[in-house]
């Protein structure tokens, strides 16, 4: 629990230096929107961009990703985020307030709300009801698709395709925790698919974030590998998995679905 963190943990979590710029970030409040999960804390910290960073407690060990440069090596904007909640752990939300303050809520006010949101982000529409006549699975991958419609002469910012799979993201957790593992399972499987391809093609301004796509990967293959029905659809997620493997970059971006390959075999 974050409750585990002392203030021995945040000074040795990173070199003095970052620690600096940590405590310097951490004082002029740029840690914003400040969350604590089950298992570790969240927040967007401000620099010079927008970052979404987050700090997970695993046994007695942190573990840190920001969506900067750095990407799951240590950097300064999670030792800002440490540092709020060591000075500061009532400024954030948990999940059991959140869920408690939504609940109390009017269900008229909450579908106020959600049609707020969707009318700001018409994309959040698709949680709640897809198009007449549309299969979900195919509207899926057109929706990926039209993420990846890029011409082939194009650089693409990775971090453009990281902020434009977001919900896509989201969509994929809440399929998975309604049992729907078959459409999270394609969500990731065509991201993934997609994503390598442009690395193929050198269609990128930059790398993406250190292990981005080796951690997507492990979160197809950990929803795959604990999807009940995985027997049915063994031949169509084979077939994913050998698409993945087969591009150019596959390896070199540390994706090797090991795990899933066995248990298909």
């Amino acid at each position: 629990m974050p409750s585990r963190i002392t203030p021995l943990d945040v000074k040795t979590y990173a070199d003095a230096g970052l620690y600096h710029v940590g405590e310097q970030i951490y004082d002029n409040g740029l840690v914003r929107h400040r969350f604590q999960s089950s298992y570790g804390l969240q927040a967007i910290v401000k620099g010079k961009d927008k970052y979404r960073v987050e700090v997970v407690v695993e046994g007695e060990k942190l573990f840190g990703r920001c969506t900067c440069p750095t990407g799951i090596g240590r950097c300064e904007h999670q030792v800002a985020l440490l540092l709020c909640w060591l000075n500061e752990p009532q400024t954030f939300i948990s999940q059991q307030e959140l869920r408690k303050a939504i609940r109390s809520q009017d269900k008229n006010n909450l579908v106020d709300v959600l049609i707020n949101l969707i009318e700001v982000f018409p994309e959040l529409s698709l949680f709640f009801i897809q198009p007449a006549d549309v299969d979900e699975l195919t509207a899926i991958r057109e929706e990926v698709a039209d993420i990846f419609d890029f011409p082939h002469s194009h650089k693409i910012k990775p971090q453009q395709i990281i902020d434009a799979c977001q919900i896509l993201f989201a969509r994929a957790k809440l399929y998975r925790n309604t049992g729907q593992w078959r459409n999270s399972r394609v969500i990731y499987f065509e991201i993934i698919h997609r994503t390598l391809a442009l690395v193929d093609r050198a269609q990128i301004t930059a790398p993406f974030r250190e292990n981005f796509i080796a951690e997507l990967a492990d979160d197809y293959e950990e929803i795959a590998l604990n999807d009940p029905n995985l027997d049915t659809y063994a031949d169509e997620v084979q077939g994913e998995v050998n698409e993945i493997l087969e591009h150019e970059s596959a390896a070199a971006e540390g994706v090797t679905l090991d795990d899933l390959r066995k248990k298909l075999s």
